[in-house]
Order: C-alpha cells, then sequence, then structure tokens
C-alpha cells in the first residue's frame, strides 16, 4: 500500500517540476514593441520562467510586467534601479550619459528607411540623404501626429566573399558613414553582415558571418555579437548627409554586395505632460515600449516595482502570412 501511494505523489511532484520548468507564451497584442513585436507575433519566456522573479532585470530586456490596470504588457527595461533617467532630443539618457543599445537590440528596434539610393550595384551602394529623415512608421498607417527628425542613421549590408579561401585573398568591404568610416576583412568565403551608423551619440560598427539560408527579415540581420566592435563618440559632426558601403578590394573579383538599406533607430518622445526626468528607487525600474507614439510606459506611469514584472522574452516569431 505504501509504494501505490508514493509513486503517484512522485508523478505528481514530476509534472509539477516539469510544468514549472516550461517556457510561458504569450500572442502580441497592439502596437506598443513595435516593430520587433507586431499583433499577432508569437512570445515566450525561457525556460523555468518562476525564476525570473528572483533576477535582477538587465538593461533593454524586455518583460512582461503588471501594468497599472492590472492588465500583463511587455515593455522593455531601460532604467534600472538608483537611476536618473531623462529623454533628450530624441535619446535615453541614464545619470546623464546615453545608454548605448548593443547590436541585438538595435535589431529589434530598427526601422527601414526609404532612401533612394544614389548608385546600387555589386560593388557599391550610395545613399544621399536630401534634407530630414523622419519618425513615421508604415505599420501605424493611421497615426496623426507631429513627426519628428531623426538623427540616428546607419546602413546594414549583406556581401559575400566568393574567392577568399579558394586564392587566399582577402575582401574588404568599406562602410562610410557622414565623414566617418571603417573598414571590414572577409578572412574566410561565404556571407557577412555589416552594421554601421550613428547610434545614441556614438559611431558604431561590427561584422559577423551568415549562413547562406539565413532570411533577412528585417534591416539589420539576426545573429548579431554582443558587443559593438567599433564604438566611439560621435563628436560634433552634423546631419549624416551620405552613406556607402562598397568593396574596397577583392582579389579575382572575389567580393559583392547582396543586400543594403538604410535603418533608423527609435526616437524617444517625452509624454503629453513634458515631464523628460524621472528617478527610479531601490526597488524600482524605467520601462518603455518600443513604439513611443504607440506606448503607455513609464512616461505616463512614472517608475515600476521590480515586483511587477513577470518573465523575461527570449524569444519571438513573426506571425503566419496567412494570418
Amino acid at each position: 500500500m505504501m509504494q501505490r501511494r508514493v509513486l503517484p505523489v512522485i508523478g505528481i511532484l514530476l509534472a509539477g517540476v516539469a510544468g514549472a520548468a516550461l517556457p510561458v507564451r504569450w500572442e502580441v497584442e497592439g502596437l506598443s514593441m513595435a516593430p520587433g513585436l507586431l499583433p499577432g507575433d508569437r512570445a515566450k519566456s525561457g525556460w523555468f520562467p518562476a525564476f525570473d522573479r528572483w533576477r535582477d532585470p538587465r538593461r533593454f530586456e524586455r518583460w512582461t510586467l503588471r501594468g497599472p490596470a492590472g492588465v500583463t504588457v511587455m515593455k522593455r527595461v531601460c532604467g534600472l534601479p538608483g537611476e536618473e533617467i531623462t529623454i533628450v532630443d530624441g535619446d535615453f539618457l541614464v545619470d546623464g550619459e546615453v545608454a548605448l543599445k548593443p547590436p541585438h537590440v538595435l535589431g529589434q528596434m530598427a526601422l527601414p528607411c526609404t532612401v533612394p539610393a544614389a548608385r546600387a550595384d555589386r560593388s557599391e551602394a550610395l545613399f544621399a540623404i536630401a534634407g530630414s529623415v523622419f519618425d513615421d512608421v508604415a505599420f501605424a498607417p493611421e497615426e496623426r501626429r507631429l513627426l519628428v527628425p531623426v538623427r540616428d542613421l546607419g546602413l546594414a549590408a549583406v556581401v559575400r566573399a566568393t574567392a577568399v579561401s579558394a586564392t587566399g585573398a582577402q575582401a574588404d568591404f568599406e562602410v562610410r558613414i557622414g565623414r566617418r568610416e571603417v573598414r571590414v576583412r572577409a578572412r574566410a568565403a561565404g556571407r557577412h553582415a555589416i552594421v554601421a551608423g550613428r547610434l545614441d551619440g556614438h559611431f558604431v560598427a561590427t561584422a559577423w558571418p551568415m549562413p547562406d539560408h539565413q532570411p533577412i527579415p528585417g534591416p539589420v540581420p539576426a545573429g548579431s555579437p554582443a558587443t559593438w566592435t567599433v564604438s566611439r563618440p560621435w563628436g560634433g559632426e552634423g546631419a549624416i548627409e551620405t552613406l556607402r558601403v562598397r568593396v574596397a578590394a577583392s582579389g579575382d573579383d572575389g567580393a559583392r554586395i547582396e543586400h543594403v538599406v538604410v535603418w533608423r533607430d527609435v526616437h524617444y518622445l517625452p509624454p503629453a505632460t513634458g515631464a523628460v526626468c524621472w528617478r527610479t528607487g531601490a526597488g524600482e525600474c524605467f520601462v518603455l515600449g518600443d513604439f513611443p507614439a504607440g506606448s503607455r510606459d513609464s512616461r505616463d506611469w512614472g517608475t515600476v516595482p521590480l515586483a511587477a514584472l513577470g518573465q523575461r522574452l527570449e524569444w519571438s516569431a513573426r506571425r503566419s502570412p496567412s494570418r
């Protein structure tokens, strides 16, 4: 009798542990986290989601949280405990310094810009910025508001080196953002992603190898490194007038440009109250949506208790085109 009673109890315990280990899944509603998360997209936590309540959030992570009305919402943790948060000219500052987004976060937030190419072929792509680039969005065509100019622009390119391994040649690709320039050397044959631009008051650039079969769903390809290879203050240079990527040198015609797009960063907006400065307490954070014009967040609510955070989002997938 004892053995018969113990076995069901063990089964119940194992089922409970397995249930606690499974990721939590959500379907996205609304546009507050666009363009990375659009209505109908799927998102989920990591394994053992209950443990998220016992870890401190990191800057720029996406979390679920309990909103003021008790509804679960998704936001990005931008301010951590004990910080002064300000929004100045579209940038997000922490204790007076612009918070620089890492490459993978830019990949979740960047938007493509419709900028005609002055030249576009397999060896060079050149874009001339005539006038201002504004913070309009294609995913909210019914939006009605005063658009504002965006300063943070860049290029994302997919390039291919085809003759490096066969001949020993090294293919060079040169990216120029305004008067800032960086050169990327492909030391192995295959596809490579290159991202460079003005971001959060810095000139940034990085590159990484890409699988041949990997699609390019957004302006910044997936798989970027955790940090920028090049990151230095932008300085006093004015508006960006040109963006260019070109094959700087190659052996036996072994390099070409396959894809290139101009991207812009999110431009943070102050709330209707005009507030631009907040301070988080010891057990508080500051959360923002990725689509400032369509998000209610800490700009409206104020700081959020860490206890209100639910699960950290580790994975998302675009909704099926048939939906």
